[in-house]
């Protein structure tokens, strides 16, 4: 495998009227060609505002305060607007969380996906529609050409977020951001949409990086994993290995909290306290709060990343 994409000290903010928000703090992460990523942790650890930091669509007022973001060692960060769209859903495709507010209700299912087709690989109306249908069919639409004229609503939760998939992969792109892909889906449906991306990032040679907070999900596709806690990445290793070896007391919450984990007859467990308030400096280890093995010594500096194992890395002055 080689590198597709490489993150540095990736910061993002947003001003409010009370102070600012630091959302994303410092992340580093890195994706090969051809692998999965997963991006965890719970509502409001920073994973959608990653996700669009490195598509450069921060919602105003947040925006990017430092780090880099090599793309195949392009930098996103320092391309202008223009470039920035050549590159956008061309060759980094992006599957969103709700593909009924995603998907625009008054443009055909045609329309949205022949769109793309058009802009970037300069196909005429009639070569991006029969594009289109292909690539639909090949994300498992029935009827592809009839779905053309259809419009959102008319389709299930299950077929929007085909279609989703379809609008991110119909460029070919190199790398796939799919944040939160099954979230509103029934388990059946879950399985089939996680399937349909793995073989079309097989086919395809393409990077994935999967945000989500379903460890169930992590753990059968993810080569490795990155757990993200208070806008910042407090654990990453290969996912079978963290699995085992879980370092972080945060990870090791998470992962105690699953059905599996559990022993016959015991309730599951729960990581008490809530998430700090991300607005100004956090001095020390954000989780010390709801840390169980927590003393002074978490509550001040910052604490960094270091390799506990190879290819594990943990921000825990605990973790050995």
């Amino acid at each position: 495998m080689s590198s597709l994409m490489e993150i540095k000290g990736l910061s993002t903010e947003f001003p409010l009227a009370d102070g600012v928000l630091k959302a994303v703090r410092g992340v580093d992460l890195s994706l090969e060609t051809g692998e999965t990523l997963a991006l965890v942790g719970e509502s409001g650890c920073g994973k959608s505002i990653t996700a669009a930091s490195i598509m450069r669509l921060v919602p105003p007022p947040g925006r990017i305060v430092s780090g880099s973001i090599l793309f195949k060692g392009q930098d996103l960060l320092g391309l202008s607007s223009e470039e920035m769209r050549q590159i956008r859903g061309n060759r980094i495709g992006m599957i969103f969380q709700d593909p009924m507010t995603s998907l625009n209700p008054v443009y055909t299912i045609g329309n949205q996906v022949a769109e793309g087709l058009r802009i970037h690989r300069g196909l005429s109306a009639a070569q991006a529609e029969d594009e289109a249908v292909a690539i639909l069919e090949q994300v498992g639409i029935p009827a592809p050409r009839e779905r053309l004229r259809d419009y959102p609503h008319l389709l299930s939760g299950g077929m929007r977020q085909r279609v989703m998939i379809a609008m991110a992969l119909s460029c070919r792109p190199e790398l796939v951001i799919a944040d939160e892909p099954t979230t509103a889906l029934d388990v059946t449906i879950q399985a089939q949409i996680l399937e349909l991306l793995d073989r079309l990032k097989t086919e395809n040679r393409m990077g994935l990086i999967l945000i989500t907070h379903n460890l169930g999900i992590v753990a059968e596709r993810a080569h490795r994993t990155a757990i993200m806690y208070a806008g910042q990445i407090v654990e990453q290793a290969p996912t079978a290995e963290l699995f085992a070896n879980p370092l972080h007391p945060y990870t090791r919450g998470l992962l105690a909290s699953l059905p599996e984990f559990a022993k016959p007859g015991e309730r599951l467990a729960t990581i008490a306290g809530g998430v700090p308030d991300l607005k100004g400096e956090l001095a020390g280890c954000p989780f010390r709060a709801r840390c169980p093995i927590g003393d002074q010594g978490c509550e001040s500096g910052h604490i960094e990343m270091h390799e506990a194992a190879a290819g594990h890395l943990v921000r825990c002055l605990k973790a050995q």
